[in-house]
């Protein structure tokens, strides 16, 4: 694992941008809440599957899709929804899909629902994913996290990213239209 340490964290809206500039093409899952909010202020775009009322169900959604399909992969997680979640990780290195790479946001709190402080910092993620087999890299800046997610995406296997990032409330929201977002999701990945 490689990591930095840094006091306030990766602006996550650059990183977004980052996963969006080294895999153009890629599906990318994102987490209910401020992952969603900041993908649809980077670019709301049909490869985008915004989970809304979902915590705890983004990384297990991604792998399923990854399994079903040879394109790229990424989930866009949080610190809470991943804590909710540790499990799943064993489930990604038990079928070690090549094109996924799991991404966690860390921001230290549960921001979707107030602020209040997740318990992140009493959890090393890239250490937890390593434990279970996956390979996993850390970052606390937009250069870190662009070199880690190239690094996982270049790896031949699921490969996990935690970037700690300062909290953020963006004013953009995707739509709250579930069966739009699940049907021009299907038609882009059906197309491709």
């Amino acid at each position: 694992m490689s990591s930095e340490s840094g006091a306030t964290g990766a602006d996550q809206a650059a990183c977004t941008a980052a996963v969006l500039d080294a895999t153009p093409d890629a599906a990318l899952v994102s987490n209910l809440g401020v992952a969603s909010y900041v993908l649809a202020g980077v670019e709301d775009r049909a490869r985008n599957c915004y989970l809304w009322g979902s915590m705890g169900v983004t990384t297990p959604v991604g792998l399923g899709i990854a399994l079903e399909t040879d394109e790229q992969v990424t989930v866009l997680d949080g610190d809470g929804s991943t804590l909710l979640s540790l499990g799943a990780l064993a489930t990604v290195a038990r079928h070690d899909p090549a094109n996924l790479v799991v991404v966690v946001f860390d921001n230290g709190e549960f921001a979707t629902t107030g602020g209040q402080p997740s318990g992140s910092e009493l959890v090393d993620f890239a250490a937890v994913a390593e434990a279970v087999g996956l390979r996993a890299y850390g970052a606390a800046s937009e250069e870190g996290f662009r070199e880690a997610y190239d690094a996982a995406v270049a790896h031949d296997g699921a490969a996990l990213v935690a970037c700690e990032v300062a909290p953020v409330d963006p004013e953009s929201r995707p739509t709250l239209d579930f069966p739009h977002i699940a049907r021009r999701f299907r038609e882009a990945m059906d197309g491709a």
